[in-house]
Order: structure tokens, then C-alpha cells, then sequence
């Protein structure tokens, strides 16, 4: 039995280390761009709130489990500012922690049609160990009875976006710049963990198809310091920006299948992930969903709101 837990942590622990994920995976980013580019806060006309739930590797022991709670809005029509509040749970090990964002939109022509957003981040991040899931055949092993440690590392993020005309985007942003170097499981001897520094590169454009249909196509590179390198494509058809179906593909990694809708102010998204690696064997697949409201702002009545332009009922009494 004591095996048994030592080997479902160490290799839930290699798969985390393989794919970098200390920033955790999300497979519905192109409807939340501000998890992975600060420069995409308070990019849109509305206020959404978002909350994302993920667990990976369904009947795997231990498998990672992550939420998120985002909300993003502009100040006025340069700044804009953002919070993401998010809980990352892999076997014995717990981050948690907040982003906070804030960007600025460089106007590049008199149309507002290209944009470049720059955006700056701070992060707190808490690293928990729950020892009484580790058990070891060292007695007294240190790195179990000093593995808990809840202080507080602080670090920061950057984020570079240009948009043309809400159809195109590419991104470029990176996590963890200052790699805030603590002693996370506070040990006597200088042992040193610091966060490796993720990029992202990321790039979309939707392609406008008969009457109400669009496609949205996107791509996201990831990298992290360790050489660790992952690559995501997608393609997502939409109906009258109210509904959608889609699918990705991880790398090496994952087969992806997305839907959701939109009724009203509220946004619902899922997403099924068939693992494609080894860990497949052992696994039923991840799965994640988010649903978002959406507050909208006085000025945003006559933009791009889709719902309140497509449903009526929702619409506010005084607007003819």
C-alpha cells in the first residue's frame, strides 16, 4: 500500500514536471485570453466574470484539479484592469494564489482598428504540501516533515497584444519574470525553488463564413525555462456568436473537444480532453468547464455585446 502512494505521487509529479504545468492548462484560453496575456485585460465592452473548473486525468489518484475566478474591466477606453484567483491541487502538493492585471491600449490609426495592448502583472502565489497523503520508508524524512509551507511568493508577468479589427490577434506574453527564489519547503541548507519563467506565443483569427457562421482558428506555444515546449491548435465554428463546437489538438498530449452557448447574460463552455499519451492507459480523459456573466457597462449598449444585441428580452426597457 505504501508503494502504491509513493508511485501514483511520483508519477503524477513527472507528468506536472514534463508539461511545466506550474501554471496550470486550460483548454478553453480563447475565450478567456487574460489566463495567459495580461495585455488582453479590459479588452472588451462588457464585464465578464469567469469561473473555470478543470480535472485532469478523470479516475487517475490524485490527478491535478484547478479553478479559476477571473473578472476583467476597462477604466476608459486606454486602461484596463483584472484579477484572476486560482487553486491548483496535483497529488500532495496545493498552489494557490491571485494575478493582478493591469494594460494600457496603444491606438495605432484614427479607426481604433489596430491595437497594440501592453500589460503588467503581479502575482502571489501560496505552496502547500498536505503530508499526510506521503508516506515514506525514510522516518523522519525532511522532505516530508518540512514540506509544508505556506508563505506567500510574489513574482511577475508581462504581456505584449495586437488586435486588428476584434478578427485578428497575436499574442506574446511570459509568467514568473522575476523567479522569486524561496526556500518552499524550508529546509536549513540553502535549497532554492524558484517558479521557471513560462512564454506564451499566441495567435487567432475568425473567419466570417455564410450568413451567421464563423470559424475562429487559434494557436498557442508554450514554453518554459526547463526546455519543456507544448503546442496547441484549434478551430472552433460559431452560430450568431451565441453558439459553438470545436476542436484542438495538444501535441503529443491530448485530442480536444469543445460546445457551449450563450442565453442572456450568461456564458457556458465544456470541454473534453482524450489523453493521447501513455497516461491514457490509466485515465477516462480530463475534463473543464466554465461559465461566465456578463455585467455590461452604460456605453457599451450600441458595441459589441452579443447579447444584447441578439436577444431582446434581455435588453434594457429604455433602449429603443
Amino acid at each position: 500500500m505504501k508503494f502504491s502512494i509513493i508511485l501514483i505521487f511520483a508519477i503524477s509529479f513527472s507528468f506536472q514536471s514534463y508539461f511545466g504545468q506550474q501554471i496550470a492548462l486550460n483548454s478553453q484560453y480563447i475565450f478567456n485570453t487574460m489566463l495567459i496575456n495580461p495585455g488582453a485585460t479590459g479588452l472588451k465592452d462588457h464585464i465578464p466574470v469567469q469561473i473555470n473548473f478543470r480535472k485532469q486525468w478523470t479516475n487517475f489518484p490524485g490527478s491535478p484539479t484547478t479553478q479559476f475566478l477571473s473578472c476583467e474591466s476597462k477604466v476608459d477606453e486606454n486602461f484596463g484592469i483584472g484579477g484572476v484567483f486560482f487553486n491548483d491541487i496535483g497529488g500532495a502538493s496545493r498552489r494557490t494564489g491571485l494575478n493582478l492585471n493591469a494594460s494600457y491600449k496603444l491606438q495605432l490609426d484614427s479607426k481604433r482598428d489596430h491595437i497594440i495592448s501592453f500589460g503588467l502583472g503581479v502575482s502571489l502565489t501560496q505552496h502547500m504540501m498536505d503530508m499526510s497523503v506521503l508516506t515514506t520508508y525514510l522516518p523522519d524524512d525532511p522532505s516530508v516533515l518540512r514540506g509544508y509551507n505556506n508563505q506567500m511568493v510574489p513574482d511577475a508577468n508581462f504581456g505584449l497584444l495586437y488586435t486588428l479589427k476584434n478578427n485578428f490577434y497575436v499574442g506574446l506574453s511570459s509568467y514568473n519574470l522575476s523567479q522569486s527564489k524561496r526556500d518552499l519547503y524550508n529546509f536549513n541548507s540553502e535549497l532554492f525553488n524558484p517558479l521557471a519563467r513560462n512564454y506564451y506565443l499566441t495567435s487567432g483569427y475568425k473567419f466570417k463564413l455564410a450568413d451567421a457562421w464563423a470559424l475562429r482558428a487559434s494557436t498557442l506555444i508554450q514554453a518554459i525555462e526547463t526546455g519543456t515546449t507544448q503546442f496547441d491548435i484549434s478551430s472552433v465554428v460559431e452560430y450568431n456568436e451565441l453558439y459553438w463546437i470545436g476542436v484542438s489538438y495538444r501535441l503529443n498530449d491530448a485530442a480536444v473537444f469543445l460546445c457551449g452557448a450563450q442565453i442572456g447574460p450568461l456564458k457556458f463552455g465544456y470541454s473534453y480532453d482524450l489523453t493521447l499519451s501513455d497516461i491514457g492507459q490509466y485515465s477516462s480523459g480530463s475534463h473543464e468547464i466554465f461559465m461566465e456573466f456578463q455585467i455590461t457597462r452604460n456605453e457599451s449598449k450600441n458595441q459589441r455585446v452579443p447579447w444584447l444585441k441578439r436577444n431582446r428580452i434581455y435588453t434594457p426597457s429604455n433602449e429603443k
